[in-house]
């Protein structure tokens, strides 16, 4: 055969092989984001078998090239990494969780995920979801009353209804904001963002004090 044959030969089995090698990726597209709906800068998204890499723009929008049954990595500074398998689909949006603690806030407001101000406010929104709404109750001996079953009121006086001595009243330490106090009937139940009962090897970092247990309230 001619070289002058030869060369269109050539040209036809490297269009078939590039052909063929086109067909095993296919583009993926999408958005990450957290808390749901906050859109994420400057996140790795990686496409474990094609090896392909890219980066979320200021809106959170991604496009990257994957192999078949790919799995997509999105891994970021403060936030949880999270994978997700390639279907059928081309569209795969990602929401990563955020646990917060003063080394991922600052992570990810460093690395430019996130800004602090937008941050702040969706981790406030959060735990205004979680926080109970205990403005029902007239009191706060009310509210401990109907809300821990391991006490029993008596007045104005918290006693853990397991006596722990025959010697003393079994009332328990009261602790507010992490404060020890002796009177709590100053707060109001709206006030409250979370209220619960320890003892035995919860309590004893209040040493003796806590013989009975501890009531502690956290406002908000």
């Amino acid at each position: 055969m001619k070289i002058k044959n030869i060369i269109p030969v050539i040209l036809i089995i490297l269009t078939i092989i590039n052909e063929a090698n086109a067909q095993d990726f296919k583009l993926v597209s999408g958005k990450i984001t957290s808390f749901k709906t906050i859109r994420l800068n400057k996140i790795k998204v990686t496409a474990e078998k094609s090896g392909e890499v890219v980066f979320t723009d200021s809106l959170g929008r991604y496009s990257i090239k994957c192999s078949d049954k790919d799995v997509l990595r999105a891994s970021a500074s403060g936030f949880d990494e999270r994978k997700v398998k390639i279907g059928k689909g081309s569209i795969y949006d990602i929401d990563l969780t955020y646990n917060d603690n003063v080394k991922n806030f600052n992570d990810a407001v460093s690395h430019g995920h996130i800004s602090a101000e937008v941050l702040k406010e969706a981790i406030m929104r959060e735990e205004s979801k979680n926080t109970k709404d205990y403005s029902n109750y007239k009191s706060i001996y009310e509210l401990i009353a109907s809300e821990i079953y391991d006490v029993k009121v008596n007045g104005t006086v918290i006693l853990n209804k397991k006596v722990k001595s025959f010697d003393s009243t079994p009332e328990v330490l009261l602790v507010v904001d992490e404060k020890i106090v002796r009177d709590i009937s100053y707060i109001n139940p709206n006030y409250v963002k979370s209220i619960e009962f320890v003892e035995d090897v919860g309590a004893t970092m209040y040493g003796s004090m806590a013989a009975n247990g501890v009531l502690k309230i956290t406002l908000k």
